[in-house]
C-alpha cells in the first residue's frame, strides 16, 4: 500500500531536519506514487508515500493525526476487517472523519491499547505516536507480508519500509553485514532479524517495538508456535478458510486483478474469486521457451471460470541493467532468477490495477516442495543403512544420494542450503568469515526446530513458514512495490496457515498408494517425488470438483532458465566481467584466484547447482556495487 520512514530521537531538544526526512522518504516514492506526506513533533517525525487503495480522498493522507488525542501514525498496508472493527468501535461510542482503514487503525488503539493488535486482520507495518504518554509503537504483521526495518543510532531510532532508504540519513553506516552476506549466499535470503547492511535489523514477523524515553523494548505479540498447538484442523477446513480469506481480501475502493499462471495455487484463487462474483483481470507471464511456457493451462483456467486474461511477454529474465534496476529499487539483491520477471508483471499490471491477488504461501503450509519435505523419509532410509555392512551402506548411500548421517538439523540444512559454508569459506579472504558467522546462521535453525517441537516433519514445516515464507514475501512486496503494485497473498491467512500447520505430514504430503512408499525405497527423492506422492494433497482434495483435470495432474514446473549453461555462456558475460574485474565490487570479500579456480572447474560441467551459486555470487556483486560504492 504504501512506504514509511520515521525517526524517534533520543533527545527532544535535538532539532529534526525536513529535508533529511523527506530525503529518505524520497528512496519509497516508488511505493507509493499517489500522495506524500510529513509528520514533526518534538522528537518524532514520521514520512508517508502513499499507495491510494481505501478511501481514495485526501483526508485519509498520512501520515494520519487524531484530532482529539493528536495520536499519530504511519501505515503501509491494509486491514480487511476495518469495517467490521469500525462498527464494533461505533457501538463503543467512537466517531470516525474518513473512511479508511488508516483512522481505524488509530481508534482500535484508543479503545484497546497494545491488545488492538489482536483485533487486526491484514498485513501491515506501522508506526503510531502517542504525545500524551511520549510513548511510539513500531509493529509488523503475524506472517510478515509487510516489510520494517529499523536502526538504533547515536541521536536515536529510525524505521523504514526498505533499508535502502535508512542508509540515507546523516550518520548511518553503509558497510556491508558479513553474516547477512554469508546467509544471503547459503540460503538466498538474509535469515532472522538480520540485514545485508551493518547496524540494520529486520523487525521480525509478529514482533513490535515500545519506544519510550529514549529506550526501546522488542516483544512477540503473535506466535505461531503457540497457534500450531490450540489448532484443531479438519480437511474439509482448508477450503472454507481460504474461501474466506479471498472475500476478505477484496476489500478495496479500486479494481483488483490475479496473477495466473495455470498451476494450482493460483487457479484456485482464480476460481474463489470468480465464485464471489469477482470478474478480475488475470495476467500470466509469457517465455520464449516453448516447454516452460504456461499460458495453454493459464486460458484453460480462465475459460473454465469465465475470466478475462492477458498475457505478458517477458523477456530475457538476466538482463544485468534490468537486475541492477530491480536492487537499486528493492535495496536488496535478487535471490532469484524470475524477480525480474514478477517486476516485468508487475509494471504491466500497474497500468490499470492497484491490487493484484497472488498464490505465495501455499507451498510452505501445504508442503509444495515435497523434496524438502520428503527428507525425514531420506533421514529414516539414511538411518537404516547406517546398520548396514559398510560396503552395502557405501553403495546404497551413493545410489540414493545419501550423505553423512547426522542430526535431524543438519540434515536437513544440507538439502536446503544453496551454497555451503565450506565451500564459500574457501573463497573468501581469510578472516572474513568466521565460526561464529556461521553458528549464529546455524542457531536461527537450532531454535526453530526446538520452538516447532514435534516429529522432523513439523520442524521442517516451521523452518518453512517462519524462515522461508517471509523471505518470499518480502521479494513479492519489494518487487511488486517497485511498481506501485500491492500483493494479497491469502494463502498467508494466519487462521489458514494455523489450521495447515497443525495437519499431520502424511495429510499434506501423501503417498499416492499404499505400496509407493515401499516403491520409492531404491529410487533417490528427486527420481520418485510427484510421481510417486502427492504434494498440497487438502489443496487438491478440495478443488478437484471445480478444477480442470490438468491443474490437478500437473507437475510444478521451474522457470525455463538451465542457470549452469547461461553461467558459462555469452548471456552471463557481463556478470563475469563485473565478479572478475580487478575492480570487483566483491573485491575486498573474495579472493580473486580461488574465485576464478572455483568458476573454472564449475565451467567444466555446469550443473544448475553451479549456476544458482554464480547467479549469488553475481547479485552480491550488483548490490555492493549499486549500494556501497
Amino acid at each position: 500500500m504504501c512506504g514509511i520512514f520515521g525517526i524517534v530521537l533520543k533527545n527532544e531538544d535535538t532539532p529534526i531536519s525536513a529535508e533529511a526526512v523527506e530525503r529518505c522518504a524520497d528512496a519509497l516514492a516508488h511505493r507509493g506514487p499517489d500522495a506524500s506526506g510529513l509528520y514533526i513533533d518534538g522528537s518524532v517525525a514520521f514520512a508517508h508515500r502513499r499507495l491510494s487503495i481505501i478511501d481514495l480522498h485526501s483526508r485519509s493522507n498520512q501520515p494520519f493525526r487524531d484530532s482529539d488525542t493528536g495520536v499519530v501514525v504511519t501505515y503501509n498496508g491494509e486491514i480487511y476487517n476495518y469495517r467490521e472493527i469500525k462498527n464494533e468501535l461505533s457501538k463503543l461510542g467512537f466517531s470516525f472523519s474518513t473512511m479508511s482503514d488508516t483512522e481505524v487503525l488509530i481508534v482500535s488503539y484508543l479503545a484497546w491499547g497494545k491488545s488492538f493488535l489482536s483485533h487486526l486482520d491484514g498485513i501491515f507495518a506501522f508506526a503510531l505516536f502517542d504525545p500524551r504518554k511520549s510513548l511510539v509503537i513500531i509493529a509488523r504483521d503475524r506472517l510478515g507480508v509487510k516489510p520494517l526495518y529499523y536502526t538504533s543510532c547515536d541521536v536515536g531510532l529510525l524505521f523504514a519500509s526498505q533499508a535502502n532508504a535508512l542508509i540515507r540519513w546523516p550518520g548511518i553506516m553503509r558497510g556491508p553485514d558479513m553474516i547477512g552476506a554469508l546467509s544471503f549466499l547459503s540460503y538466498r535470503a538474509v535469515i532472522g532479524s538480520r540485514t545485508l547492511f551493518a547496524g540494520i535489523s529486520k523487525l521480525e514477523p509478529g514482533y513490535l517495538l515500545e519506544i519510550k524515553n529514549g529506550r526501546y523494548t522488542a516483544e512477540r505479540w503473535w506466535n505461531l508456535s503457540e497457534r500450531i498447538s490450540r489448532s484443531r484442523p479438519d480437511h474439509s477446513d482448508v477450503r472454507e478458510l481460504l474461501g474466506s480469506a479471498v472475500q476478505r481480501q477484496l476489500v478495496a475502493d479500486v479494481s483488483v486483478a490475479a496473477l495466473l499462471s495455470g498451476g494450482l495455487d493460483s487457479s484456485i484463487l482464480a476460481y474463489e474469486l470468480s465464485a464471489r462474483s469477482m470478474q478480475p483481470i488475470c495476467y500470466t507471464g509469457k517465455v520464449e521457451t516453448p516447454d516452460y511456457d504456461e499460458t495453454g493451462y493459464a486460458m484453460e483456467v480462465a475459460a473454465e471460470f469465465g475470466l478475462t486474461h492477458r498475457v505478458v511477454p517477458i523477456g530475457e529474465p538476466t538482463d544485468i541493467n534490468a537486475v541492477a534496476e530491480l536492487v537499486r529499487m528493492r535495496g536488496h539483491p535478487l535471490g532469484m532468477h524470475n524477480e525480474t520477471a514478477m517486476f516485468t508483471l508487475a509494471k504491466a499490471i500497474s497500468k490499470e490495477h492497484k491490487v493484484v491477488f497472488t498464490g505465495e504461501g501455499a507451498d510452505e503450509i501445504f508442503a509444495g516442495y515435497s523434496r524438502l519435505f520428503r527428507t525425514p523419509y531420506d533421514y529414516n532410509r539414511s538411518k537404516f543403512i547406517d546398520a548396514l555392512p559398510p560396503p552395502l551402506a557405501q553403495f546404497a548411500r551413493r545410489r540414493l544420494g545419501l550423505g553423512v548421517h547426522g542430526s535431524q538439523l543438519q540434515f536437513f540444512l544440507e538439502r536446503y542450503t544453496y551454497f555451503p559454508v565450506d565451500e564459500i569459506r574457501s573463497l573468501v579472504i581469510d578472516g572474513q568469515i568466521r565460526t561464529e558467522h556461521e553458528m549464529e546462521l546455524f542457531d536461527h535453525f537450532s531454535t526453530q526446530f526446538a520452538e516447532a517441537g514435534g516429529d522432523f516433519f513439523s520442524k521442517i514445516s516451521y523452518v518453512f513458514v517462519s524462515t522461508h515464507l517471509p523471505a518470499l514475501l518480502e521479494m513479492i512486496d519489494n518487487t511488486t512495490m517497485a511498481a506501485g503494485l500491492e500483493a494479497r497473498v491469502p494463502y498467508t491467512d494466519h487462521q489458514l496457515v494455523t489450521a495447515a500447520m497443525a495437519m499431520p505430514g502424511s495429510q499434506r504430503l501423501r503417498w499416492r498408494s499404499p505400496i509407493a512408499s515401499a516403491q520409492a525405497l531404491w529410487y533417490p527423492v528427486a527420481s520418485f517425488s510427484e510421481r510417486l506422492d502427492v504434494s498440497k494433497y487438502p489443496l487438491r482434495r478440495e478443488y478437484r470438483s471445480v478444477l480442470p483435470k490438468s491443474v490437478l495432474s500437473r507437475k510444478k514446473m521451474g522457470f525455463p532458465l538451465p542457470l549452469g549453461q547461461w553461467a558459462v555462456g555469452e548471456g552471463a558475460a557481463e556478470y563475469r566481467r563485473l565478479l572478475f574485474h580487478k575492480d570487483s565490487p566483491l573485491g575486498d570479500l573474495f579472493d580473486p584466484t580461488a574465485l576464478r579456480r572455483w568458476f573454472e572447474a564449475g565451467r567444466r560441467n555446469p550443473s544448475d547447482s553451479f549456476g544458482r551459486k554464480f547467479w549469488l555470487l553475481a547479485n552480491l556483486g550488483i548490490f555492493f556495487r549499486e549500494v556501497f560504492s
